[in-house]
């Protein structure tokens, strides 16, 4: 195992050594940036960050995103919140181990050097700005945003948008649950729109998530500060990957009853697979990983917050993504490039077995959609869609074998 970790680190550090980030190297510092009210910007926001605590994001448990008794870590059958939703909280562990916040099981791996590479120049108070006040983009979508744009784009310059919505109408029609799921893309640019921020911290007020004596100018003030700061050359002006570094499904739960079906996709992780070399994969791969938990939610699969739980549910949307990537009616890709994607998207340091996020190890993964692109290649003669109920039904009857070490 150990020489096995070894040979693949030495593939993925060679695999970085060739990415550059076009945006950090082609960054125009601007003249004109003040640089003394960037630092009361970032002053505003550490004081502020340092009287909260009852918010995962300004907790100062480790483990709140995970732990917290809160309304968003309320368990439901079909979603435990965004702070138990486990793609989000997922995402979060791989930026939280690539900046050194959290213990390698197993790593570091190409993700890790992207990280690495494009927080090279940040300093403690872009580390407490990010770690405190980023999340607020994925909660606005989460709770605020549900009503679908006619003109939704995908891609800091739109890049994504074509690839984004070809995807997401083939999914619709290749799979057989209802189509009344909605997507957003997510831009750090949201950080420049200060009447959104200035909502969702409103939110986090009236939910007591943060200080409910907290006024309407303070509220306003910290939403100028994080303008200020998330636009400022250390964050690329609005656009640095880490602000929109995330994918998640998510169904109405047991408390926020009015959220609509969605997925959520971040310009941020899109960029990183890019950079390593998969922009012909990466948006149809993870678009199709989070249909699958809509399938799920749709055939009332139950969501157990447990790694247990966690693990079969996400082994079982790594086998629906490779079934549609793969199949002659769905992307009609070749396995051995999905393959090659899913080595690199799948072996991220995944060997927190007692964490409830636990997706399954880097093997089980490939293992399961393994398992989809074989079923997929016994009905292609036919060009035949299974029932997703009877997919499922398929991998229940394979999940021994998947997870079998």
């Amino acid at each position: 195992m150990k020489t096995k970790f070894i040979y693949s680190a030495v593939i993925l550090a060679f695999l970085i050594s060739g990415c550059s980030n076009d945006r950090s190297d082609n960054l125009t510092k601007s003249p004109s940036q003040d640089e003394a009210k960037v630092m009361k910007a970032k002053k505003t926001l550490l004081a502020f960050a340092e009287t909260q605590n009852s918010f995962p994001m300004f907790s100062k448990d480790p483990t709140a995103m995970s732990a917290k008794s809160n309304v968003l870590g309320k368990k439901s059958s079909k979603n435990a919140g965004l702070a138990s939703n486990a793609d989000f909280s997922y995402n979060h562990m791989l930026v939280d181990m690539a900046t050194g916040n959290a213990d390698y099981a197993c790593g570091p791996t190409a993700i890790d050097y992207y990280i690495g590479d494009i927080i090279g120049d940040w300093g403690e108070n872009e580390f407490n700005a990010y770690f405190s006040f980023s999340d607020l983009i994925w909660y606005y979508y989460f709770l605020i945003e549900n009503t679908e744009s006619s003109n939704e784009t995908f891609g800091i310059d739109g890049e994504y948008t074509n690839v984004t919505n070809r995807t997401f109408k083939s999914l619709k029609s290749f799979w057989d649950i209802p189509n009344d799921i909605i997507i957003f893309g997510a831009h750090g640019s949201f950080f420049d729109d200060t009447d959104k921020v200035e909502e969702i911290l409103e939110l986090y007020r009236y939910y007591h998530w943060i200080d409910p004596a907290t006024t309407d100018d303070e509220i306003k003030d910290l939403a100028e500060a994080i303008q200020t700061v998330f636009g400022s050359d250390e964050f690329w002006n609005f656009e640095h990957p880490l602000l929109s570094f995330n994918a998640f499904a998510a169904s109405a739960d047991e408390f926020f009853t009015d959220i609509a079906l969605k997925i959520v996709m971040g310009d941020g992780i899109q960029d990183a697979y890019v950079a390593l070399g998969y922009g012909d994969v990466a948006t149809q791969a993870i678009l199709a990983h989070e249909y699958g938990h809509h399938i799920q939610f749709a055939n009332d699969i139950e969501f157990e917050f447990t790694p247990e739980g966690t693990r079969e549910t996400e082994l079982m949307a790594d086998a629906l993504s490779a079934y549609y990537l793969t199949h002659k009616r769905g992307a009609t890709m070749n396995w051995k490039r999905v393959q090659s994607f899913l080595q690199v998207y799948f072996l991220i340091g995944d060997c927190q077995f007692d964490n409830p996020n636990h997706h399954g190890t880097p093997d089980q993964r490939m293992r399961a959609a393994k398992f989809g692109y074989d079923v997929a290649t016994d009905t292609k003669k036919k060009g035949k869609i299974l029932e997703s109920e009877d997919f499922i039904e398929l991998f229940y009857d394979a999940m021994e074998d998947i997870i079998e070490d």
